[in-house]
């Protein structure tokens, strides 16, 4: 990875970890579209993260699919799959009404988003650069 790409990983992990404690603080406060759409975001940030990283292309969010499916192979998690579904689920909040939406089920879906950072962010080597 060259230098830039280095900073780009840390950027988008950072904001990913950032976007999900944001989620939670908006769920706290009743707002589940906005604590959905950061969970969303927390997954997308890091999918990116990953992307660069790896070298994998991720320019348009039909990639989020393709990152998320590689990195299902590369870690054998089979966890990966229903995380990935749950952070999508997470992006289609956005259009629903929010009666519609159920803020148990959005506090279990940010839960399933840490999740997936956790299992992603050694993907991007920066465990390594601190190690």
């Amino acid at each position: 990875m060259t230098a830039q790409d280095i900073e780009e990983v840390r950027n988008h992990s950072a904001l990913a970890r950032e976007f999900l404690t944001k989620g939670w603080e908006y769920l706290v406060a009743g707002d589940l579209h906005q604590a959905s759409e950061k969970g969303w975001g927390a997954a997308a940030h890091m999918a990116k993260a990953v992307a660069i990283a790896q070298g994998w292309q991720y320019t348009r969010h039909s990639h989020f699919h393709r990152v998320m499916n590689q990195a299902g192979r590369l870690t054998s998690n089979a966890r990966l799959p229903f995380l990935h579904g749950r952070a999508e689920i997470l992006h289609i909040n956005y259009y629903e009404l929010k009666e519609d939406l159920d803020d148990g089920q959005i506090g279990e879906d940010l839960e399933s988003a840490g999740e997936m950072l956790d299992i992603l962010s050694p993907m991007t080597g920066l465990e390594q650069e601190r190690a």
